[in-house]
């Protein structure tokens, strides 16, 4: 072969390897460490929500402004308000933290899904969570020191339509609270 074919060919392969490992040739770089100061961190808070133990006046079931609802036998019919009651120790700590309360969406579900009137009694039961802090009206939780306690009022709602009939499909049907849960989302 020719002195100058051989260089050629060797020009392309050395060509051919420098195109290939473009993106491995090495660049001028530094870093500077910074002092954050003394003994700095970050850490993180907390937002925490359990049922206050014990009995507590004022917790529990009523149908409207009526007595306390405690039988399990008790039947709702539509135009029904009936609300639960419960106190709650909430933990609740960060700089930037605010949370808002809501009943979990499983709360309130069909006893059985087989059977239409439960599913449409479900379907039809609305659940608005409110609730008060240390005894104010309060539309969010914001940080404190320490567990604070929290008075969550779940109203529950069997709404009356206008139209005659309309809540027939629900009749005899039924709910089960047995996954009723109360959240405490960072807003």
């Amino acid at each position: 072969m020719n002195k100058l074919v051989k260089g050629s060919i060797a020009g392309a392969a050395g060509i051919a390897l420098l195109l290939g490992g473009a993106g491995t040739l090495a660049t001028w770089n530094s870093s500077a460490t910074v002092s954050a100061g003394t003994n700095q961190s970050i850490n993180a808070g907390t937002l925490d929500i359990v049922a206050a133990p014990g009995t507590i006046t004022g917790d529990g079931w009523k149908l409207g402004t009526k007595a306390t609802v405690t039988s399990p036998t008790f039947k709702i019919v539509p135009g029904d308000t009936f609300t639960y009651t419960k106190t709650f120790n909430v933990t609740a700590t960060g700089d930037n933290l605010s949370a808002a309360i809501a009943v979990a969406p499983a709360s309130v579900a069909a006893v059985s899904t087989s059977v239409d009137a439960d599913v449409k009694l479900a379907a039809a039961i609305v659940a608005t969570a409110t609730f008060t802090v240390n005894g104010s009206p309060a539309t969010s939780i914001s940080p404190t020191t320490g567990t604070q306690p929290v008075v969550v009022t779940v109203t529950m709602n069997y709404p009356k339509s206008t139209t005659a009939g309309a809540e027939n499909l629900s009749k005899l049907g039924a709910v089960s609270l047995s996954n009723f849960a109360i959240t405490l989302t960072q807003n």
